[in-house]
Parts: C-alpha cells; sequence; structure tokens
C-alpha cells in the first residue's frame, strides 16, 4: 500500500520540512563521517577506507547529499506554494537518500568483518561512531514513517525534466532572498523572483534541461567527475603524467556511466525525467 493524500494543510507541510531537514543533516554527517575517518589517525584502523569499500562510500556520499538538498529545497517551495504537487517527490527523495546510507554503512559493517584490523582507540571510536550512523538512519526512517504514515499525495505530473529540478534548487536562492526582500535592493529581487531554468539556459540551447534531459545529465556527470578528479589531487599528485591521465579518465568515465544509470533508473522516482509508459494490453 501507498502514502497517498489529496489534502495538505499547514502543519502537515511543516512536518514534511522538519523531517526532510533531519534527514539533509544525515547526509551531511554521513559525508563527515566517511571523509574524517579516510584520514589520520582513523585510516589505519579503518577497514572501509579501501576499494571496493570506499569506491561504494564515495558514489553515496554523492547521491546522498544532491538528493537530500534537492528534498529540502523542494520543501521550500512547498511552504512557499503549496499548491505544487511535490509531497510524493520529497518523500521518494528522502527513502532514496536513507536507502543508499543505509546499504553503504552496511558494507561498511561487512569490512569490520571480513578485513579485522587490531584493536584500537581509533577502531573502537570508529566503531562507535558506524553504530551511531546506523542509529541516526534508523531513526531518520522512523520520523520520515511517522510523517507520512497517514497521509496520502497526489501523483507528481509524469512529464518532469532536470530543469524543474534546476527551478527547484533555485527555491534555496529565491526564498530567503524574497522573504528578506527589505535588505536586498529590489532590482535584485525581482531578478531572482523571474530567474528559472528557461532563462538560464535560453543561450545554450544545446544543453537545455528541458529539451535535451540526456544531454544535460551527461553533462553534469563529466563535470562532477572533473571536480572529483580535482578534489583527489589534495591527497597528492599521481607518481607520473600517464598515470594521472589514466586516473583522471577512470573517475570522470565512472561519474558518468553513475550519473547516466541513475538518471535512467531513478530519474522517473525522483521526478527529475518523464516517467516510462507502460503500454497496456487489452484484452
Amino acid at each position: 500500500m501507498g502514502l497517498y493524500f489529496t489534502t495538505m494543510n499547514a502543519q502537515g507541510v511543516k512536518r514534511i520540512h522538519y523531517v526532510t531537514a533531519l534527514i539533509l543533516l544525515t547526509a551531511i554527517i554521513f559525508y563527515l563521517f566517511f571523509q574524517v575517518n579516510k584520514r589520520s589517525p582513523f585510516v589505519e584502523a579503518n577497514p572501509f577506507a579501501v576499494d571496493p569499500f570506499d569506491a561504494v562510500g564515495s558514489i553515496v556520499i554523492q547521491v546522498a547529499l544532491l538528493i537530500s538538498i534537492l528534498g529540502y529545497a523542494r520543501v521550500l517551495r512547498l511552504r512557499d506554494d503549496p499548491t505544487l504537487v511535490k509531497q510524493r517527490l520529497i518523500l521518494h527523495g528522502n527513502i532514496l537518500v536513507l536507502a543508499v546510507i543505509f546499504i553503504t554503512l552496511c558494507s561498511d559493517a561487512l569490512a569490520e568483518f571480513v578485513q579485522p584490523v587490531p584493536l584500537s582507540l581509533w577502531r573502537n571510536i570508529l566503531i562507535i561512531e558506524l553504530g551511531g550512523m546506523f542509529l541516526l538512519t534508523l531513526i531518520c526512517g522512523l520520523a520520515l514513517w511517522l510523517v507520512f504514515r497517514g497521509l496520502s499525495t497526489s501523483p507528481p505530473p509524469t512529464n518532469l525534466a532536470p530543469a524543474d529540478a534546476v527551478d527547484d534548487l533555485w527555491s534555496l536562492v529565491r526564498v530567503p532572498v524574497v522573504r528578506g526582500g527589505a535588505i536586498f535592493p529590489p532590482s535584485m529581487v525581482a531578478w531572482v523572483r523571474r530567474f528559472n531554468s528557461d532563462l538560464l539556459f535560453s543561450r545554450l540551447e544545446w544543453l537545455d534541461p528541458r529539451r535535451y534531459p540526456w544531454c544535460f545529465t551527461g553533462a553534469v556527470g563529466l563535470l562532477v567527475g572533473v571536480l572529483l578528479v580535482l578534489a583527489q589531487l589534495q591527497e597528492g599528485l599521481p607518481p607520473s603524467l600517464g598515470i594521472g591521465l589514466l586516473v583522471m579518465a577512470i573517475f570522470i568515465y565512472v561519474e558518468l556511466v553513475v550519473t547516466l544509470l541513475g538518471f535512467a533508473s531513478f530519474g522517473g522516482y525522483l521526478g527529475l525525467r518523464p516517467t516510462f509508459k507502460k503500454n497496456s494490453k487489452s484484452t
């Protein structure tokens, strides 16, 4: 059975806001958990700081952060305009964030058994952190269930595109600027109000996320891959130019493939692309 509702009062929207903010905070804490424990003194006691566990975590922290930020942006837009049909997409995003975090934590726990590390103070702290992340994720899951259990949403539009997600993310800028309009120049507030993805990509038609969603998604994957390569440089330069170029190509290729596969698999579920229609046969 699904969690569906046809009306939503202000109190219900506020509860969705709170639980989505909690899940965003959990995604941020998970990111810090992953990054801090890859550095000294934890890295020597961390069995999931090596591949394949590290590779899984590197992808999941990106997914969890991006989707949780998008979900929070959608809540802000919903509170600003309660007539929008975003509730089910917010629920879907929150479910997916908690699912990928929980699966990764299970992978980390598995690493503790298949790659045991000698007991030490830092390993004990790491195990406590891992248990705390499990507990926080389960608390978020329970809170999400309590908020949505008695509610049901109208289905979102089936023709959504990445452009709609860009507009949702713009709410992170638009809502605070409009609400604090008294402290900003009126011309700035007016520009922020009318800005949208169509205006942003009006001079980049080949990258327009509404007309060419797959092209736009591929470009995002390439950009994230390049940023990931730059982030890896903080850990030191490669031993040679050839190896550096090979590693760069692998990072960018993996990010591109994962982005396109994720878009194909979960884009409709998250309202990032039109949903695939099922052909019904009459008998």
